[in-house]
Order: structure tokens, then sequence, then C-alpha cells
């Protein structure tokens, strides 16, 4: 089961040009709920927290969590990260996360790619990403 509640409706501050979000299952019960906010200078702010088997959460600041395109595939006109490299070095996770449907564009009001992508690497697994700000 899938459940998304948005806590905000603001909009992306005017130095902010998008966000890619992660959430990962992994075969050993834990999940990774991670953030990047990218700044239009090339910087980003991270977030992320860590679900442990038995339910127990932990918040992780700026920093703890990153995540870089490896590759990206032109959707609809636009070039956009579709395999990445992501690290939580903290609890040993260094992963490639891959999507299933790399065409999985949402031309809407406010464009956006979302859609399940397998993990692979330290830990295997899968999960879900969203990305907004690839114009």
């Amino acid at each position: 089961a899938w459940l998304d509640r948005e806590w905000s409706s603001q909009p992306l501050a005017s130095d902010q040009s998008g966000w890619d979000w992660f959430s990962l299952s992994f075969e050993g019960g834990e999940k990774l709920m991670g953030f990047r906010l990218r700044e239009i200078g090339g910087g980003a702010f991270t977030s992320a927290t860590w679900i442990s088997p038995d339910g127990s959460a932990v918040a992780l600041g700026d920093g703890a969590f990153s995540a870089e395109p490896l590759a990206v595939t032109e959707v609809a006109g636009r070039e956009v990260p579709t395999r990445w490299a992501v690290a939580l070095p903290e609890k040993g996770l260094d992963l490639t996360v891959t999507a299933l449907n790399p065409q999985a564009w949402m031309a809407v009001s406010v464009p956006y790619w979302e859609g399940p992508v397998t993990v692979t690497g330290s830990h295997e697994g899968r999960g879900y990403l969203e990305m907004t700000g690839y114009e």
C-alpha cells in the first residue's frame, strides 16, 4: 500500500530549481526516505529518514544522505536522471537506483517525473522516485 501526504503546497524558494525524492525499501526490512532540494547555483540541501525493520525511525540531517545522477534519459524534450548513485554512509548504503520506466513523465500544469525504481548495490530492494524541475 502507498500513502502520499504532502505537508505543504509552498512553491520552491527563488534559489531552488526542483527536488528529487526517494522512498526505498530493502530486502532486510529497512526503509529509506530521502530527498534533495536542488539549488539553481548547483548546490543541494538533503534530508533523510531511516526506518528499521521494527518501525523505529531516525531523522538524518543535511549531508548524511547523497543522491547523484549517473545517467539521464531524454523524456518529452528534456534530460531527466533515470539512474542514480545513492549513499547513506552511516548505514553502509552504497546503491544504484534505476527507473523501471524512464519515460514516466507527467506533463501536467507543474510537470514532474515519478515512478518505480529498482535498488542494487550494498542493499537490494525497490522503491519510488519523484523528481521536479527538469524543464
